[in-house]
């Protein structure tokens, strides 16, 4: 009987059913749940990667929003202060021409006396017709008509320059230019000069020319260091 007993436990232990576990089948199924992990980790930090990359172009673009926001701020304030200069030099003008005494004629020539005083208000009026009734048409109507009418009278130069003032402030800047050139070549000794030869370096630069442009502010830097137009030239230099 035990005999048979042993037989049958010795064919019982040999049988599949009590055959090794299979472990190369666990060991697999662990390292795919490893694998699966890493994975997993990997795939958050590239998505955490990704958002800060977001962020840091957001605050990149509100920066690059923000630097063309005050260069415009700039830009608009020294606008506005070339038009204040602009404008207290026109007043300046103004007063010293108020100031200027009258043109007397050589001996008792009525007639020089007369036509001395027709030029004088002649100009007085084109002025007026700028700084007090801003009728700025009529006034470059008013200042051609000035340089045909009295060609050798010692406001032409400041009619010229008025001329290239009115029509560049309307665009024309071809036309603005020729005026602004007769004063620079024909009147050297004239007040409106460097202020001339600066506004003809505005214009070449905004047509294209910035050789020419250069030229000018060069110019006016070396031939009137101390004026407020020499300042205005070397901001300009700076920007080309």
């Amino acid at each position: 009987m035990n005999y048979n007993v042993a037989i049958f436990m010795a064919t019982f232990l040999s049988a599949p059913a009590f055959a090794a576990a299979p472990v190369n089948d666990v060991t697999a199924s662990k390292s795919n749940t490893q694998i699966e992990k890493q994975l997993q980790d990997l795939t958050r930090l590239l998505e955490a990667r990704n958002k800060m990359q977001v962020r840091l172009q957001n605050q990149l673009d509100g920066l690059s929003q923000e630097m063309n926001q005050v260069k415009g701020s700039i830009d608009l304030f020294n606008h506005k202060i070339e038009q204040i200069e602009n404008r207290q030099r026109n007043l300046y003008q103004l007063i010293e021409e108020q100031n200027k005494p009258a043109v007397k004629a050589a001996g008792d020539n009525g007639a020089v006396v007369a036509g001395a005083e027709n030029e004088r208000v002649a100009y007085q009026s084109a002025v007026d017709l700028v700084l007090v009734n801003k009728e700025y048409d009529q006034a470059i109507s008013a200042f051609k008509t000035f340089v045909v009418s009295y060609p050798k009278s010692t406001y032409v130069a400041n009619s010229q320059y008025w001329l290239g003032q009115l029509l560049y402030k309307q665009g024309k800047r071809k036309e603005a230019r020729a005026a602004f050139l007769i004063v620079t070549e024909q009147f050297s000794d004239s007040s409106k000069r460097p202020d001339a030869l600066f506004k003809l370096g505005i214009i070449d630069e905004y047509l294209g020319d910035t050789a020419s442009a250069n030229a000018f502010y060069k110019k006016v830097l070396k031939e009137y260091p101390d004026s407020s137009a020499a300042g205005l030239a070397e901001k300009r230099l700076s920007g080309l």
